[in-house]
């Protein structure tokens, strides 16, 4: 597997806040990241293309320059992000999220993991459950992606909670509405943001359902790409409707034009 807990890293670069976090180098071995589970073929970095590395030193650096915007219905007040939308993280997430490159899965996770032990959100997790909810698809997306690529993050980001004995479980609770409109592609970006924020629901749980005990679990919202941050504000104003209490929100990067630092 691709998981290393990241107790090295911690203590190595000591308490970290927001903004630029301490380099991987010298606290990781290269190995973390897969180098031993090369496929046959040799592959390229997907930010850089630089041979044999899911992801290089220095593309994986470019994850670490973590933002924050507000998130005023949040308990925290703001959500985070690994990095900028730019450059070699806009090159890597879409390779992931478009282009199917599912080795970048587990590093994505573990930087989300490294994410939240820099913002303090890991000693908040220990004393409490916690719900990880995955930002939600449209049906069409998924048919042209062949997955939930959310879904699969949310469960590596889970995984790598449990191993450091936290009480963590992914809640898929959020959904997009079929909706009859227009075709997608005749929309202009803003008036696709709108439609697919217009079409988020939340499944009624109820107080009593396993994972999905309100009363006791606390949600960290996950997403990719956070853009104007409407869609977000809805996911939380969705799941505080139902009773959820919605901690913050985690996201691989945000667009540069709306980070708040």
């Amino acid at each position: 597997m691709l998981h290393m807990p990241l107790e090295s890293i911690i203590k190595a670069t000591g308490t970290m806040t927001v903004g630029r976090t301490a380099s991987w180098a010298g606290c990781a071995s290269p190995s973390l990241f897969g180098s031993g589970q090369r496929l046959l073929l040799p592959r390229g970095c997907a930010g850089c293309d630089e041979p044999d590395a899911v992801l290089c030193m220095r593309c994986r650096n470019a994850f670490l320059d973590s933002q924050r915007r507000a998130l005023p219905q949040s308990s925290m007040r703001f959500g985070y992000a690994c990095g900028r939308y730019d450059g070699v993280v806009r090159q890597a997430i879409l390779r992931w999220k478009d282009h199917g490159d599912e080795e970048c899965t587990a590093l994505f996770a573990l930087l989300l993991e490294h994410l939240a032990a820099c913002i303090g959100l890991l000693q908040a997790w220990t004393a409490c459950g916690i719900l990880i909810v995955p930002v939600p698809s449209s049906a069409r997306s998924i048919r042209q992606r062949g997955r939930w690529h959310m879904l699969g993050l949310a469960k590596k980001l889970v995984a790598l909670l449990r191993r450091r004995g936290m009480d963590a479980s992914v809640a898929p609770v959020l959904y997009m509405e079929r909706r009859a409109h227009k075709a997608v592609q005749s929309l202009d970006p803003s008036e696709r943001a709108e439609r697919a924020r217009d079409a988020l629901r939340c499944r009624d749980v109820g107080t009593r359902r396993g994972a999905y005990d309100i009363r006791r679990r606390r949600v960290v919202v996950l997403d990719d790409i956070v853009t104007t941050g409407s869609t977000m504000r809805r996911c939380v104003h969705l799941l505080r409707a139902r009773g959820f209490t919605v901690l913050t929100s985690l996201a691989l990067a945000y667009t540069s034009r709306q980070s708040v630092r």
